[in-house]
């Protein structure tokens, strides 16, 4: 196995730290468990990351229209 070194902000390094703690597992154990682990989306867009939520609201079936007179152009 190959190491690297990385700089992190010092919240970070506590955060891993407690939770390296809390599991019994070495910080480093802790990073590979999370780099190892599954992306949710992976690209990146929006539509991606939102596919789950197609479909899930009911709404009228009319196209969206905005008549008030403060945002017609003149």
């Amino acid at each position: 196995m190959k190491g690297i070194t990385i700089k992190l902000p010092e919240d970070t390094l506590q955060a891993l730290a407690a939770e390296a703690r809390a599991s019994g597992r070495s910080i480093a154990a802790v990073v590979r468990s999370r780099l190892d682990a599954p992306q949710r989306a992976t690209d990146g867009s929006v539509y991606a990351q939102a596919r789950d939520l197609a479909g899930v609201l009911a709404g009228s079936r009319k196209p969206a229209s905005n008549d008030r007179r403060k945002f017609r152009r003149a």
